[in-house]
């Protein structure tokens, strides 16, 4: 029996990875959400579902993630195969703002120090609670959904000055998930940053607010590497399937090999 927990799971990405696993075989998904009352498409959607449990936590506060780590060790033994980690923080009145568009320093700092607590802390808040039951477990996968618009050469490629706080504290997160690596790498972890690569959300107003910023990273009139969500997480549910050891560290392409602004199909 597979074990995933999914952080994040109330929408988009998220909620596709749940869907998908779901489906699979002998399967047992933890579906994290920040508030369950709230996740009325999660509820829908895994409604009489025995294998998926929905439990709540929120990110920036790290007591909720123990807790809910210890609701997953109850169901599985203390054990869990793989952590996937896609919260962020990606309200559609502050993820696009570039440096000019608030109205104060005061609400610049404000509103970069929220996306600090939940797109960069929330990874090492993350990791860290549920690091004793991938310990116990016998795949020790750890992945994190990232961006185009955390790494340096797409932003200067595509010049994409907005969305400041979220690429910046996006980037934060790529180089935590690698320290988390470097320190997990004897351990026999797999320890990786994953691109979802650009996603068409057109239409589907449920899905828009969580991967619109993933979608706009790059130029709209860019015909490459455009897919559906379902799209995408089955590729990267495909790469997971089929991380090595190799991989440790690497912020890869959900296609696979390390993310490259070059090789993936974006420009």
């Amino acid at each position: 029996m597979m074990s995933y927990a999914i952080i994040g799971a109330s929408r988009g990405i998220g909620l596709e990875y749940v869907r998908q696993l779901a489906t699979q075989p002998h399967t047992t998904v933890f579906a994290i959400v920040r508030s369950a009352a709230k996740s009325t498409t999660l509820e829908a959607a895994t409604r009489g579902l025995h294998n998926v449990h929905i439990l709540q936590a929120d990110v920036a506060d790290h007591k909720s993630l123990e807790d809910a780590a210890k609701q997953v060790s109850e169901l599985t033994g203390g054990k869990l195969d793989c952590l996937i980690h896609n919260a962020a923080r990606t309200e559609a009145d502050s993820v696009f703002k570039g440096f000019d568009d608030f109205t104060s320093m005061d609400e610049l700092d404000a509103d970069f120090i929220t996306s600090f607590r939940v797109n960069s802390l929330g990874v090492i808040h993350s990791i860290s609670a549920f690091l004793p039951l991938l310990r116990a477990g016998p795949t020790k996968k750890i992945v994190v959904i990232s961006t185009a618009g955390a790494d340096l050469k797409t932003v200067l490629a595509i010049g994409k000055a907005d969305m400041a706080a979220y690429g910046m504290t996006k980037a934060a997160a790529l180089i935590a998930t690698t320290k988390w690596a470097v320190k997990l790498q004897h351990e026999g972890f797999i320890v990786v940053s994953v691109s979802p690569g650009r996603i068409d959300d057109t239409g589907d107003t449920d899905h828009a607010v969580a991967s619109q910023s993933n979608a706009t990273i790059l130029p709209k009139a860019d015909p490459f590497a455009v897919m559906t969500l379902q799209e995408s997480v089955s590729t990267q549910l495909r790469l997971i399937d089929r991380l090595k050891p190799s991989d440790n560290g690497l912020f890869l392409a959900h296609t696979g090999g390390e993310y490259r602004w070059e090789v993936t199909g974006q420009r």
